[in-house]
């Protein structure tokens, strides 16, 4: 994993984690430190289980195997939380619906019901794309 440097009293991250499934719990554990670290602990759960929900399906559906790396931007400004997941393929999901005891198809689901708003785009330079998703304190229950 390598962490890039974050500027003293910067309320941005930027993460880069292998292409691998167990990283998972790496990627869940930062973004709790730095929401608590910037008073965030409020929306730890639904940051979590959207962040966890798009690291997963990068590693399964956007990397090319374990030498891949998979890139978690956090960027935290005053009432906005926005995590940006960043992969080498230049395959944008499809959201399913997901039938009866299916096991997959509900991530992205899950992502939709717990964020504002969530997208993705292919990079510029072709080089893969980034799945992002947005919380707001003032959308809050």
């Amino acid at each position: 994993m390598r962490l890039a440097a974050q500027m003293q009293g910067s309320r941005t991250m930027h993460l880069e984690f292998p292409a691998l499934g167990k990283h998972a719990g790496d990627v869940r554990r930062h973004l709790k430190e730095h929401l608590a670290t910037w008073g965030w602990l409020d929306m730890v759960d639904d940051t979590l289980l959207a962040a966890n929900e798009v690291f997963v399906n990068a590693v399964e559906h956007g990397s090319s195997g374990a030498s891949d790396t998979v890139s978690v931007e956090i960027d935290c400004a005053a009432d906005t939380l926005r995590i940006a997941i960043t992969d080498s393929s230049r395959s944008l999901p499809d959201p399913r619906v997901a039938s009866g005891f299916a096991v997959g198809g509900r991530g992205l689901a899950l992502v939709a019901a717990v964020s504002d708003r969530w997208g993705a785009e292919v990079a510029h330079d072709g080089s893969g794309k980034q799945v992002w998703f947005t919380l707001s304190r003032s959308s809050t229950p």
